[in-house]
C-alpha cells in the first residue's frame, strides 16, 4: 500500500482549511499532503499509523503533523459493523507553509514556534489533557470564527502547544518524510499485511517475505523503525483487538483468545494480564461497572 498525495483545497486567498470531520468510522487511506495537519479526536479509537509508528487513537488525542508525513486513522472493527450507531469525529486544522513563512518566520517572538513546526516533521504528540488547554475553547470556536480570527486563534494555539512540556515525538530521528521511498512502501505492506491477518498464525517468514527481506533483516528493520520486536507489535495488536471484544461482545474469554490470534487461552490470560495489569475477566467486569455508573 502506497501512500498518497492528498490535494487539499486551500483556496488562493486562504492559508488554513478549518475541516469537522463525523463519519461511521475514519476512512481516508494511506495518504500525505505538503501542509501542516493538527488533528483533534473529539470520539473514536483505534490504531494511528503516522511514518513508521503505530500507536492506539482515542477521544482527547491531540496530534501535529508537518508536511509530507504519511499518515493514517483506522478504527477498531466496533465502528465498522453493520447497524453501528456508534461514530468517529475529529476536529482537523491544515495550514500551508505560508503561514510559517510570511508570519511566524518573518517575526523573532515566533521563533520557538518556527521551531516546534519544523520538529513537526517527525509528528508530534500531546497528553490527553494539554496543560491551560480546552477544545471546547480553542477548536471549536474555529467552526465559526471569520477568515482573520482563524488566523490569529490557530497562531495563539500554536504557541500554546510549543510550550507544553509533556509532547513527544511519533517517528524516529532517522524517519526520512519522502513519502514515495521504497522504506515507506514496505513498512505500509508490513502494516497492512499485519492488520488483516492478525487473527491467525503470522509466521515471522511470512511477513519476512511481504517485507522482500530475509528474516534476519526484517527484525533488524522493524526494530529500527518501531523501536519494538514484530512479535511484541503483533501481541499489542491482538491485545487490542482483544480488548474490543471484551467490550462489545458476549463471547467467552477463550473464544476472545481465539478470535485475537492466540492459540492458547492459558497463554493469551498470561499475556493479557502483562500488558494490562488485569486479567481479561476483571477488565471485563471493570468495563461492565463503568457503564452502570
Amino acid at each position: 500500500m502506497q501512500p498518497s498525495l492528498e490535494k487539499i483545497d486551500l483556496q488562493q486567498e486562504r492559508s488554513l482549511l478549518i475541516r469537522h470531520i463525523s463519519l461511521p468510522y475514519f476512512n481516508a487511506p494511506y495518504h500525505f499532503h505538503p501542509e501542516y495537519e493538527l488533528t483533534y479526536i473529539l470520539r473514536g479509537s483505534g490504531q494511528r499509523f503516522v511514518g513508521d509508528s503505530v500507536e492506539r487513537f482515542s477521544e482527547g488525542d491531540w496530534i501535529l503533523l508537518g508536511p509530507n508525513l504519511p499518515h493514517f486513522w483506522q478504527s477498531d472493527e466496533v465502528f465498522y459493523e453493520p447497524h453501528s450507531s456508534k461514530r468517529c469525529e475529529a476536529l482537523v486544522v491544515q495550514f500551508s507553509s505560508v503561514l510559517l513563512d510570511k508570519t511566524i518566520r518573518a517575526l523573532p517572538e515566533f521563533s520557538t514556534v518556527a521551531t516546534f513546526l519544523d520538529q513537526a516533521g517527525r509528528g508530534i504528540s500531546f497528553d490527553a489533557n494539554p496543560r491551560h488547554l480546552s477544545p471546547e475553547a480553542e477548536l471549536l470556536p474555529l467552526l465559526t470564527d471569520t477568515p482573520t480570527e482563524q488566523i490569529l486563534r490557530v497562531l495563539q494555539l500554536l504557541c500554546r502547544l510549543s510550550a507544553q512540556p509533556t509532547h513527544r515525538f511519533l517517528t524516529a530521528a532517522a524517519y526520512s518524510t519522502q513519502p514515495n521511498t521504497t522504506e515507506t512502501e514496505r513498512m505500509a505492506r508490513i502494516l497492512t499485511h499485519s492488520m488483516q491477518h492478525f487473527r491467525r498464525p503470522l509466521a515471522l517468514s511470512e511477513i519476512a517475505e511481504v517485507a522482500h527481506l530475509s528474516e534476519a533483516a526484517f527484525c533488524r528493520y522493524f526494530r529500527q523503525r518501531t523501536h519494538k520486536t514484530f512479535v511484541t507489535y503483533l501481541t499489542e495488536l491482538r491485545i487490542s483487538h482483544a480488548r474490543q471484544l471484551l467490550r462489545r461482545s458476549e463471547l467467552s474469554v477463550s473464544q476472545v483468545a481465539l478470535e485475537s490470534g492466540f492459540q492458547n487461552a492459558a497463554h493469551f490470560h498470561r499475556v493479557f494480564l502483562r500488558l494490562t495489569q488485569q486479567s481479561p475477566l476483571q477488565f471485563r467486569q471493570a468495563f461492565i461497572s463503568s457503564k452502570k455508573r
